[in-house]
């Protein structure tokens, strides 16, 4: 099961890295440069996918498991900002983005619907909360002006909405 789960990951990955190559692609030399300084948060992510594997009916527990891979986007977008690796920025917040918007939100959303069943309604806040706290964190490190500043925004938005009813 592991072993299918991390195959269709790394596929995943592949197929959304080569798709989103457009007229100006990287060189392969680039391509090849960039998946070993990316490597550290393509592991975290397969990692964070078995992780989440292991407890498929425990949603808020497989949201929790998105934060140390943004912990690790954090670290990865702010060493390549410093090396000023423009091409690397671009294509981690790439990445990011659709990991926010189509992992963690909808994961995020499933948990409410958990919590609101009655189980883990006391640790939905504070995961909530780590969350966004790490997703502001990287925001700061991107221009808030630029496409993957805005798409960040619009995915820390859609995170944010997600709540429950406050406990009396």
């Amino acid at each position: 099961m592991i072993r299918q789960i991390l195959s269709i990951s790394v596929a995943t990955w592949a197929a959304v890295t080569v798709g989103a190559q457009g007229p100006d692609a990287l060189e392969p030399g680039q391509r090849r440069e960039l998946y070993k300084k990316n490597r550290p948060v393509i592991e975290a992510l397969v990692l964070q996918t078995v992780e989440s594997s292991k407890t498929p009916s425990d949603h808020l527990k497989r949201a929790d498991a998105y934060y140390p891979v943004l912990y690790q986007f954090s670290v990865e977008i702010q060493t390549a900002n410093q090396a000023r690796e423009a091409n690397r920025v671009t294509e981690l917040t790439g990445h990011l983005t659709v990991l926010l918007k189509d992992g963690l939100a909808p994961t995020l959303d499933k948990a409410k619907k958990q919590v609101e069943g009655g189980s883990g309604v006391e640790r939905f806040p504070d995961v909530k909360k780590n969350l966004l706290a790490q997703i502001d964190a990287l925001g700061k490190q991107l221009d808030p002006a630029s496409p993957a500043g805005a798409s960040l925004e619009a995915a820390k938005e859609k995170v944010d909405s997600i709540t429950i009813p406050e406990k009396k």
